[in-house]
């Protein structure tokens, strides 16, 4: 038997037969997205947790130069970056990397996320429709406030970008969650170079209509994953 048929004896056995459900989205691709989710979902309550002592007793952790080395490992933007927009932290985790940017003036915090992809079978519109559907946290902030819990979103608009050349499928919408509302951009790109996905979440906690140009300016100075 070859290693393909051993695979493919493996992912039926592990997660059943390849059959799509309802949707049209193969049972075992929506649990390699629910694990995505999941590890999304910590990673931001872990820079919940450690935002207070990266800007109090730890600010070299905080070392811009420090944070762009992260930041390239994510995607390479151009620098300067578009006015208003700065970096706030990043942080190396393994095999993934995360880093948040900020637009104080637009009151946006935009979350980027890399983290290894499920394969061809995924594509950027089912992980943008899974977080749509199971929420995200919101970002946490430096002065060391508790992470919200996830909600999911409720879809005013979707579409697709173009981003450094990659096809980013995104969706805009508020938060289902009960108490204020805030707007909310989730996207994701798979670059072709390799085997990783790029997750952004952006997030405007004042307004009910999130930014969408602002964001677009800021991907628009990405110039390569």
């Amino acid at each position: 038997m070859t290693a393909r048929n051993h695979a493919g004896r493996y992912m039926r056995t592990k997660f059943g037969s390849y059959s799509r459900n309802e949707k049209g989205l193969a049972t075992w691709v929506k649990v390699l997205i629910g694990v995505m989710i999941v590890g999304t979902i910590s990673i931001v309550a872990i820079l919940g947790t450690v935002s207070w002592f990266i800007w109090s007793a730890a600010k070299e952790l905080a070392d811009p130069a420090k944070v762009r080395a992260t930041v390239d490992t994510i995607a390479k933007f151009e620098d300067p970056l578009p006015t208003g927009w700065k970096f706030t932290m990043a942080l190396p985790l393994g095999p993934m990397s995360v880093a948040i940017l900020s637009n104080d003036k637009a009151d946006i915090n935009v979350t980027l996320l890399k983290m290894p992809s499920g394969g061809k079978d995924m594509t950027t519109d089912m992980v943008v429709g899974e977080y749509s559907e199971k929420g995200l946290p919101t970002v946490p902030n430096p002065t060391g406030a508790a992470t919200k819990p996830s909600s999911p979103i409720s879809i005013q608009n979707k579409g697709k970008l173009t981003v450094a050349g990659e096809d980013m499928a995104y969706a805009v919408g508020l938060s289902k969650n009960a108490g204020p509302k805030f707007s909310q951009f989730i996207g994701c790109v798979m670059p072709k170079s390799g085997q990783s996905a790029v997750i952004v979440q952006g997030q405007c906690t004042k307004s009910e209509e999130y930014p969408l140009e602002e964001t677009k300016t800021l991907l628009k100075a990405i110039k390569s994953f």
